[in-house]
């Protein structure tokens, strides 16, 4: 089996608005580098062009009128729904092929056709709401692909990993009250930066306390920091909850040089965390991983990151690139702190 990478040219097709940081160079560039390494061949990594979801696959996440509103709005040429997330003709076609990409993704690594996958789609989804378009988001791409390992696949037990710079509120809020969904989100600290939700004491309610974990990063937490929270949250949480399936929301703006976050990790960092997770889904759910791209809006890094991420899933050398920051005492500690908060929350159920 080789890892596949979803992709469909209606990604590219979707604008938010000219010079809008969320742009379709970020896949265009992003993939031409990977193939460009010659990281595309039959035997290791194959390009599988997606179909779109359903209105039906849809609608357990999302209201059907808020649905039909992006598809007039898309229809009738575009429109606004907050100032920085607008719609063109293309967008309502790109959501539904981004949405039906992470389902088919998910889908082949159940039925044994991949042993893994990266959903390199455009609009991104973990802010989309269940009745509203946010953040740059309009269809909750892995909350549909995690309801439909449930629903459709029979799937007990899914765990979202979100590591984009800024917390996956949509996602948070589709399994706040559920069990059967663990999310664990780090970000960068609400208090700094859109869209200000995410606190370490947000852990779920009802039969889902203790299954929604923030690690909200102080501004400038880098590799150290994430390293420490792999090993003393994430790693003991996947020890205890025995996921069967594992999804990913892979921000890359948590990058040192990221123009819209102030968060330091560093290509090695990430390199670290995909090799963490890696060999946290081949030990608890059968190798079973399906990354989703969602945020990351400086272009060389994107490109440096995903050509990461396929080498990883891969099973190829992964290229090191020679970036470099030192991250402050001042964010350790609060690193630090969080931890210790999580740990408290979270007794008796994970601990």
């Amino acid at each position: 089996m080789n890892t596949e990478i979803f992709f469909h040219d209606i990604f590219t097709k979707h604008i938010l608005s000219p010079s809008h940081p969320e742009s379709p160079e970020r896949l265009t560039a992003s993939l031409e580098f990977i193939k460009k390494e010659g990281n595309i061949d039959e035997d290791m990594v194959s390009l599988v062009t997606p179909t779109p979801a359903s209105i039906d696959e849809i609608s357990p996440l999302h209201d059907i009128e808020y649905i039909e509103q992006v598809k007039r709005k898309s229809e009738g040429g575009g429109g606004y729904f907050t100032l920085d997330t607008s719609v063109n003709s293309y967008t309502y076609d790109a959501a539904l092929h981004a949405a039906g990409a992470g389902i088919m993704a998910v889908d082949h690594v159940m039925d044994g056709e991949t042993k893994n996958a990266f959903v390199l789609c455009r609009p991104p989804g973990h802010h989309a709401e269940r009745d509203r378009a946010f953040g740059f988001c309009f269809i909750n791409n892995i909350a549909v692909a995690a309801q439909h390992l449930i629903s459709i696949r029979g799937v007990d037990r899914v765990m979202i990993i979100d590591y984009d710079a800024h917390h996956g509120n949509g996602t948070q809020n589709a399994f706040y009250e559920r069990s059967d969904v663990l999310y664990v989100g780090l970000h960068q600290d609400g208090r700094t930066l859109f869209p200000g939700s995410g606190k370490p004491s947000e852990v779920g309610s009802g039969d889902g306390r203790g299954y929604n974990i923030n690690i909200a990063m102080y501004p400038g937490a880098g590799d150290e920091s994430y390293a420490l929270a792999f090993d003393e949250i994430i790693a003991p949480v996947v020890e205890s909850f025995k996921p069967e399936f594992i999804l990913i929301s892979s921000g890359f703006d948590a990058h040192f040089m990221d123009p819209l976050t102030t968060l330091g990790l560093t290509t090695s960092g990430f390199a670290m965390m995909n090799s963490r997770i890696h060999e946290m889904a081949k030990r608890s759910s059968q190798g079973r991983l399906v990354y989703f791209l969602e945020g990351g809006y400086n272009i060389e890094v994107m490109q440096k990151e995903s050509l990461n991420l396929i080498e990883e899933l891969s099973g190829r050398p992964i290229t090191l690139f020679a970036d470099s920051y030192s991250e402050s005492d001042t964010s350790m500690a609060h690193t630090r702190r969080v931890i210790e908060l999580l740990k408290t929350e979270l007794k008796g159920i994970h601990f």
